[in-house]
């Protein structure tokens, strides 16, 4: 369809006129600031961040990439994951003659709007489309939580050393000190922290400390996305999930060093101080207004934590789905505790076959994955996705609680996939892919 000039006049000139840039801009933080704070990539970079600014806006979402961690079932298998994680190779790999040195420990970047709540999009994203906008890559591997003090060592690809960091919490900081100091967020009145899947845990392990940084006039929310990792036994009766994170503190120094919620560490002796890692036993401490968006029947949490051969049925390939169905009337029994916890809380629970909901950048995958914000948005129209649950879509439920104090209880009745809004004909084939390619440890 044709666009006439006078058109594409006014929109530019509506945005200049708001203050606003659609396009979300790479940031770095100064190197000064990093080192002040300590703050440090794994690969020893400073922070790095994407920012849609508003010069017209005090109001600020703040979103933390997820991304899975770098752990394993024993503190070695953990090193040897972050080591990877930061593009470098263990200290004892025999050297190879073909390979640069530092850039080979950065990431590629995209610097696209990603959509959902960030998005600059008023039509798929009212109520915050016209917010600042901040994007913070995640560069630790845990959670933003960890904070080890020395570097381990490491090789770049042609032999010569390095060094890995495991700064997450400090690069946080360092992140926020950075909008406070030179990009006007000291003047914020309403900030949301969100994140989803390892950035959703992390809006857990940091919400609580990120009131502190913000100050007491400053109207904070917590919007964690797919970040409600159940402590729970995989079908062997085993606690795969919970001992990765168990192996992995020692490495990430997160409990040790108060990587997560203080109170939580608090009330645990040093032997249990690893479930202020799990989602389940942070929420009762937090003190800070939360929402929690998930899916009961999560597409990460079934195949990796349950570990079930039959994660989803579908009606091409149909399985005995009962340990799924288990686990998701367990996730909706355990996600009340959220409710319980505060009155100012919030949930949305649906039941679809899905992990992050409340972006969209990721919805090129093939799985439903940052899938469900608004029916109008790439990654839900790709997959068929209308998902309501009551009635609402994420977006109309999180608003209205958010605007409108209502709407604090949206779990989902129905059982998995029978949800409606969730499930199409199309959708039944890309999930037996999705499932082939979750089996094979290839989903991220």
């Amino acid at each position: 369809m044709a666009v006439s000039t006078s058109f594409v006049a006014v929109v530019i000139f509506a945005a200049c006129v708001s203050g606003q840039n659609n396009t979300m801009q790479p940031m770095t933080v100064p190197q000064q600031l990093a080192d002040k704070l300590g703050a440090k990539q794994l690969n020893g970079d400073a922070p790095i961040y994407l920012m849609r600014r508003n010069l017209n806006s005090d109001k600020w979402i703040v979103y933390l990439e997820g991304g899975g961690w770098c752990y394993g079932q024993t503190e070695e298998e953990t090193i040897q994951s972050c080591i990877h994680r930061a593009g470098f190779v263990p200290d004892d790999t025999p050297t190879k003659t073909s390979g640069s040195t530092h850039e080979e420990g950065k990431y590629s970047i995209d610097f696209s709007d990603y959509g959902g709540i960030l998005g600059a999009n008023c039509t798929t994203n009212p109520g915050f489309c016209e917010w600042n906008a901040v994007f913070v890559h995640y560069r630790d591997g845990g959670s933003f939580g960890s904070n080890r003090a020395e570097p381990i060592q490491a090789k770049f690809r042609n032999g010569s050393k390095a060094l890995m960091w495991m700064r997450g919490r400090p690069s946080f900081n360092a992140v926020v000190a950075d909008l406070q100091q030179n990009h006007g967020m000291s003047a914020a009145t309403e900030v949301i922290l969100t994140g989803s899947s390892a950035g959703g845990l992390a809006v857990l392990y940091n919400l609580d400390h990120f009131a502190g940084l913000l100050g007491q006039n400053v109207r904070l929310t917590g919007f964690p996305d797919a970040g409600f990792f159940l402590d729970a036994m995989n079908v062997n009766g085993e606690y795969y999930y919970r001992n990765n994170f168990i192996a992995a503190d020692p490495v990430w120094n997160i409990t040790g060093s108060g990587g997560t919620n203080k109170a939580c560490l608090a009330s645990q002796s040093k032997a249990t101080a690893w479930k202020c890692l799990m989602a389940q036993y942070i929420i009762p401490y937090l003190q800070t207004p939360l929402y929690v968006l998930n899916s009961a029947y999560d597409a990460y949490q079934l195949p990796n934590i349950l570990q079930t051969p039959c994660p989803v049925s579908t009606k091409d390939k149909p399985c005995n789905a009962t340990q799924s169905q288990q686990y998701g009337k367990m996730f909706k029994d355990l996600v009340t505790t959220v409710i319980n916890s505060s009155n100012k809380n919030g949930v949305y629970v649906c039941s679809c076959w899905v992990h992050a909901q409340n972006v969209n950048y990721c919805s090129n995958q093939n799985m439903p994955n940052c899938v469900g914000w608004s029916p109008l948005e790439s990654g839900s129209r790709k997959w068929g996705y209308t998902t309501k649950v009551h009635g609402l879509t994420p977006q109309e439920a999180f608003s209205a609680y958010y605007f409108n104090n209502t709407h604090h209880n949206m779990i989902d009745d129905e059982t998995q996939q029978q949800n409606p809004t969730c499930i199409t004909q199309d959708t039944q084939f890309r999930i037996l892919i999705c499932v082939l390619r979750v089996n094979q440890h290839v989903f991220r």
